[in-house]
């Protein structure tokens, strides 16, 4: 694991201090989960209680940290240590449902991935959730997810995530009875509108006036179940199963992957 810059680790510190609730969030809660893709450098976001907003400002501000809800103008973070980002969502489900590592509070991995859902469509942010299920994949609350999913009407994403590491891996790495829960809460598409996943695929195809119809889906399974277009790219599959080699069981005779390690626990 990579430990924080200097910086990081004097925030860290304050927040042990801290008598108010908050749960870190964003990629540096996404690397505590699947120890793959590095944190964001300077920057750490937060969920705290809208009423708290004031007081985090107070407690945590310095000359050299922003501390807003709003990230600081690109030219604005040359001259900062770090770059904290309030958001003002926390809600007592997600805090009783937070875990504790060293001392400090992170959102839990299935409340995580429903917010990178929630709030994103690049496959960036995809590759970090399909990371985070496949490294806790034994100690995911997979019913909780389901049930909070289907509360924030996400079944459809959520479902395809799972079904692509199915079909990728050639393996029932994710629990297919979630997946066709998943499948049997998700209104079917009505209208042309979303057809492809992951959605930013669309303003790509404007910017390089390439037709619809020449892009080639990449998940044919999956398509077809879910009847939308997967085009999330293989080669990005490909590399995050392979740097989390040590987080797989063996995929087949003919593979290039060996049985290292079991998938990881919780570690402070």
């Amino acid at each position: 694991m990579i430990a924080p810059d200097q910086p990081t680790a004097q925030i860290f510190n304050r927040l042990k201090s801290s008598q108010r609730p908050y749960v870190i969030t964003g990629s540096q809660a996404s690397y505590r989960y699947h120890r793959w893709l590095s944190p964001a450098p300077k920057v750490i976001e937060l969920r705290i209680f809208p009423e708290d907003y004031e007081w985090w400002k107070s407690f945590l501000q310095n000359e050299a940290t922003h501390v807003s809800d709003t990230p600081p103008i690109l030219n604005g973070t040359k001259s900062l240590d770090t770059a904290i980002l309030l958001q003002r969502n926390l809600n007592t489900r997600i805090y009783q449902n937070k875990q504790a590592f060293a001392g400090l509070y992170y959102e839990s991995a299935e409340d995580l991935c429903l917010e990178l859902l929630q709030n994103s469509v690049a496959e960036i942010t995809a590759m970090e959730i399909l990371a985070i299920f496949l490294v806790q994949r034994q100690a995911f609350r997979w019913d909780y997810f389901y049930e909070q999913a289907t509360v924030l009407s996400m079944t459809r994403n959520a479902g395809i995530l799972l079904d692509v590491i199915n079909e990728h891996t050639q393996q029932s790495l994710m629990p297919q009875i979630i997946s066709d829960r998943l499948f049997s809460k998700t209104e079917k598409l009505t209208t042309t509108n979303g057809r492809y996943y992951p959605e930013s695929w669309r303003v790509k195809l404007a910017l390089r006036r390439q037709n619809e119809k020449d892009l080639a889906i990449t998940y044919p399974r999956t398509s077809r179940k879910w009847e939308i277009n997967v085009v999330l790219p293989r080669y990005m599959m490909e590399k995050l199963v392979l740097d989390l080699d040590y987080a797989l069981p063996h995929l087949s005779s003919t593979s290039i992957f060996e049985n290292k390690l079991a998938a990881p626990q919780f570690v402070a």
